[in-house]
């Protein structure tokens, strides 16, 4: 009877007892059982579905190096924090990942941050019927907010649907919606901009070279885009040189009506040639200077889980800030405007400054390829029929001889065409040096030689082999030919020729090098 009367005073049976209980935001792995009812739900078998929980520890940092492209590194740091504002989404999409409902009519549906909790049963009902039909590749109408929780559901199950085929199913998304919902272009180049570099996947270049002009433009970091060269096509290309030059080929005087097809075509292609070689030789990027880096939250505008949220710095290669190379882009695409123009015979010319002559050599070996197609496709389509039934391929005789000569020679006619019209220069405005001497002093003194030839024959005055050597390349004809051109108009308004000797080694005839002398002083002062 006295101990419990002594109990009475025992303060630790007063207080009460409280209840055990898991920490609101537990760092440990843990396993939640849902309940699955009602009839708007599809039932599972015991209508219990277990889920592993995301871990919140994930405090690791991974960094991808990048040997080719403008970027040079990525570094994906995750969030540390432990609160997961939206965790519950997360679950709710492991528990629908597959479901599936009848076929059934469309039904509006608008949210700025689309949730599945925010669906009504109607609703509910279409985006799980639609989302089917996009798994099947059937992509039938629907809303953007239903798109965006479809791309939701991608971006925070990455532990469910593996890299590679989350990018596929972003992309096909993107693909098939973006021309009745343009609105999405801009945030889906950011998120598969993003996924791409936290899983360590290479820009889906050839995946979206169908639409990648209109990627570019609406990309904030265009870098990513612009990292695959040969897999751009014309689009991507087209996307390139806009975006790093200051002259909009699309708006010349020429460009357009019946025209706008060998614009596109041999433009693109030309220019197409130009920056792959330089590109794959590494001198684009030799020329950008300093590192830039950028650092920023990944799949911004979108709901973010907290096993997905990471923060992305990016260290690259700032091209477009890059003056010479804007320069030298923009002074490229207007000298194959140039040699476009003597293709298709109209004789008004572009000034053109800041070009080197590698970059020239390139343009012109495309163009010379393409005078020498064209004639041959002129004359076949003129030839009468009778005379097809004499050609020599249908002997089985080869006339890749014949075939070179006439290239040859139709690479000469490419280079005098585009020289021998720069006389008329209405959209002249700044020339480059060459080319302004020649065009100064476009008279009969000159002998009717293109700024090419006359640096011919300063070589030979200076015995420069090496020089000879580098202008043949660049006209893209052999020396020996470049060589009688000079001597047959030196003849006839000379009065005889000037230059002898084998190739390289071209030389002034002692006779007339005084001669010479004085007339390139004429010419060029």
């Amino acid at each position: 009877m006295s101990d419990e009367r002594d109990a009475f005073w025992d303060i630790e049976k007063l207080i009460p007892k409280k209840k055990n209980s898991i920490p609101p935001f537990s760092t440990k792995e843990k396993t939640v059982d849902y309940i699955i009812g009602g009839d708007s739900e599809q039932n599972r078998e015991n209508n219990k579905l277990t889920l592993p929980a995301c871990s919140h520890e994930q405090k690791e940092s991974v960094t991808y190096k990048y040997e080719d492209g403008f970027i040079r590194s990525v570094t994906i740091k995750r969030f540390v924090d432990k609160y997961d504002f939206y965790g519950n989404f997360r679950k709710a999409a492991l528990v629908y990942y597959d479901f599936k409902t009848p076929k059934c009519d469309f039904v509006p549906f608008y949210s700025y941050m689309p949730q599945y909790a925010q669906l009504n049963p109607e609703q509910k009902n279409f985006y799980f019927y639609w989302r089917d039909s996009v798994r099947r590749k059937k992509y039938i109408k629907t809303d953007y907010s239903y798109l965006y929780l479809y791309v939701y559901e991608i971006l925070n199950l990455p532990d469910k649907i593996p890299a590679e085929e989350g990018l596929s199913l972003l992309i096909s998304l993107w693909r098939a919606y973006r021309d009745e919902l343009p609105v999405i272009d801009p945030n889906m180049s950011l998120w598969v901009q993003d996924y791409c570099m936290i899983y360590g996947i290479p820009c889906p270049t050839e995946k979206i070279s169908d639409f990648i002009f209109d990627v570019i433009a609406a990309a904030e970091f265009k870098e990513f885009y612009l990292s695959d060269v040969a897999a751009m096509g014309d689009d991507g290309i087209a996307a390139m040189i806009a975006y790093l030059s200051d002259y909009d080929w699309r708006r010349g005087k020429y460009a357009g009506g019946d025209n706008r097809e060998v614009y596109r075509k041999h433009l693109l292609g030309a220019m197409g040639m130009l920056i792959g070689v330089l590109w794959k030789d590494g001198k684009i990027n030799s020329k950008t200077g300093e590192l830039a880096k950028i650092t920023r939250s990944a799949f911004r505008n979108s709901l973010c889980t907290h096993s997905v949220k990471c923060r992305i710095e990016i260290e690259y290669l700032p091209i477009s800030k890059v003056e010479n190379i804007r320069r030298s882009v923009t002074a490229a695409l207007k000298y194959t405007e140039n040699r476009l123009r003597a293709l298709l015979g109209v004789k008004s010319r572009i000034g053109v400054k800041d070009l080197t002559e590698e970059y020239k050599a390139i343009i012109d070996s495309y163009f010379s390829d393409v005078f020498y197609k064209v004639s041959r496709e002129r004359k076949r389509a003129t030839q009468p029929e009778y005379e097809k039934l004499y050609e020599a391929e249908s002997t089985g005789i080869s006339l890749e001889g014949a075939d070179e000569i006439e290239r040859v020679s139709w690479t000469t006619t490419a280079r005098l065409v585009a020289c021998e019209e720069d006389e008329d220069i209405e959209e002249v405005d700044i020339a480059s040096s060459e080319t302004a001497e020649y065009i100064d002093s476009a008279t009969d003194d000159t002998y009717s030689l293109n700024a090419d030839e006359i640096e011919f024959v300063k070589a030979a005055l200076d015995c420069d082999s090496e020089k000879i050597k580098l202008i043949s390349s660049r006209v893209g004809t052999v020396g020996d030919a470049i060589k009688d051109k000079i001597n047959e108009a030196f003849a006839d308004g000379f009065g005889d020729i000037v230059i002898e000797g084998d190739f390289p080694d071209f030389y002034i005839i002692s006779d007339y090098e005084e001669d010479i002398k004085e007339w390139i002083h004429k010419i060029t002062k």
